[in-house]
């Protein structure tokens, strides 16, 4: 994985956001990607759209301004894994019949299913409290366990870190047990600290013995053990344990896996109105992803995801803060 600034082409669209304040990017608006979000903020797209090169298909792409001057990097993936009679889906692993090339396609709706060149702006506007708020309709293939789902992506302009993503089941899917929103990627920043309601949890002390090359055992943590905030959400984070994770090379000589950027917190939420299967659910890495290279300073969470029953329209939010954990209440 080499990394590359985020360098978006913008078409020239001078009335497209005359009477909103945010500055959006929409795609087929003011880009000709497929990235949409708030300029200075998180910024997301879907193939092939990207922010480093080589990216897997299947997965959304979560850029932040962590570098110099603004610069944008890749924080994240987030994947999407349905689960059907105990059987889960894996839309970057699962080969699209479309291509038969590794990861399900996701598309913005309106658009002809697999077409990667559709680009759709999504829906702006202000709702009832005046806040500007950006809608968009992403649709993904049909996975091998029979489950069809479609998501529905919103960001709102008074929390310019954050992505709602709410999950509906297809009319022909099969029954869905849950639709796993799963942050892929915590080995990037080198995430080693999760942060539960009454304590912190380290990656290195939850898996001391762990050397393999695979991932870690799955770790869960149930709703008891989750903070609320103010409004009576439910947030989890992850951060990284060292103070310039910049400096850190993990391939000498080498761009690889190299985290660039300023530290960031990175967590989910979910709203008031909470199942009480939800649950917070982690594993982790002691080698980079297909090599036999170590992670720096030790095992560090791979995987991160808040998971419940599933039901119509569940809603998780995903956010990308340079506060810390603490500013958050955590």
């Amino acid at each position: 994985m080499i990394r590359f600034c985020c360098k978006l082409l913008f078409v020239l669209a001078s009335q497209a956001n005359s009477v909103l304040a945010t500055d959006w990017i929409r795609a087929g608006l003011n880009t000709n990607q497929s990235v949409w979000g708030i300029s200075g903020g998180l910024l997301w797209g879907v193939a092939p759209a990207g922010f480093r090169g080589g990216e897997p298909r299947g997965l959304i792409r979560l850029g932040y301004p962590v570098l110099e001057k603004g610069g944008y990097d890749l924080i994240n993936f987030i994947a999407i894994e349905p689960i059907v009679r105990g059987r889960r889906g894996f839309s970057e692993l699962e080969r699209s019949p479309l291509d038969g090339v590794p990861g399900k396609k996701i598309w913005a709706e309106p658009g002809q299913s697999g077409v990667a060149t559709e680009l759709c702006p999504g829906e702006c506007r202000r709702n009832e409290h005046g806040v500007e708020e950006l809608e968009l309709k992403l649709l993904v293939e049909k996975f091998d366990n029979g489950a069809h789902v479609r998501l529905v992506a919103r960001q709102w302009s008074d929390k310019p870190g954050e992505l709602e993503l709410a999950v509906f089941k297809q009319q022909d899917s099969e029954p869905l047990d849950s639709c796993i929103l799963t942050a892929t990627m915590g080995n990037m920043a080198r995430a080693r600290l999760l942060w539960l309601k009454d304590r912190v949890v380290s990656s290195v002390q939850l898996y001391p013995n762990y050397k393999e090359s695979g991932f870690a055992p799955h770790k869960e943590f149930g709703l008891s053990e989750l903070h609320r905030n103010k409004d009576g959400d439910v947030l989890v984070a992850i951060s990284t344990n060292e103070k310039s994770p910049a400096t850190v090379y993990p391939f000498p000589g080498s761009d690889l896996w190299h985290y660039a950027g300023e530290r960031v917190t990175q967590y989910w939420r979910v709203p008031a109105k909470v199942d009480t299967t939800l649950r917070a659910v982690v594993n982790g890495r002691f080698k980079y992803w297909r090599s036999d290279q170590p992670v720096p300073g030790g095992i560090a969470f791979e995987n991160f995801e808040l998971c419940e029953s599933f039901h119509q329209g569940q809603t998780f939010v995903f956010g990308i803060t340079r506060a810390e954990p603490n500013k958050l209440g955590l």
